[in-house]
């Protein structure tokens, strides 16, 4: 008896298990690149606020006040006496979730108890973000404590306090 022509190619069933444990590894990662993908937004803005609480206190040592935009710490329209910058690089961009802001006005229903001179803001931060933010930077999760602090509202505004009185 002769050999029979053997077929080239994958059964039904070897196709299944391939495409099943394709399906499962799909499962595993995604879910964790995502995770991965929201901490480096996290560790983003946390450098930023740094970055910006650091050029901040540079400049109010040397000018004697502290900024009043974020563009006064790279190049002011009228460098005030005393101002020896740039004290960023460059500014930076967009926060990974909104635009930043610096301002010497409390943000309203916050900072009850502690007195900042100085808070950057980060808009639409969505809130569980903020509250990894809030315990990295400060050491604990509080919204309304510490020097990070934001309503309960998701996306929320976030504000660092900086000089503290």
């Amino acid at each position: 008896m002769g050999k029979g022509k053997r077929r080239k190619g994958f059964t039904l069933v070897e196709l299944l298990v391939v495409i099943a444990i394709i399906g499962i590894l799909v499962a595993i990662i995604t879910p964790n690149a995502f995770r991965a993908i929201e901490r480096s937004k996290i560790a983003r803005l946390e450098a930023d606020l740094h970055a910006i609480k650091s050029a901040s206190l540079a400049y109010y040592i040397d000018v004697g006040d502290w900024p009043s935009q974020l563009n006064d710490l790279v190049d002011p329209a009228t460098p005030p006496t005393g101002w020896d910058g740039p004290y960023l690089e460059k500014l930076p961009d967009k926060s990974p979730w909104g635009d930043y802001g610096l301002t010497q006005t409390e943000p309203a229903g916050l900072y009850g108890d502690v007195d900042f001179s100085l808070f950057v803001s980060a808009a639409s931060v969505p809130l569980s973000a903020a509250q990894r933010i809030d315990v990295d930077l400060d050491g604990v999760e509080g919204a309304s404590s510490g020097a990070v602090q934001y309503n309960s509202t998701d996306p929320t505004t976030l504000y660092y306090g900086i000089g503290q009185q």
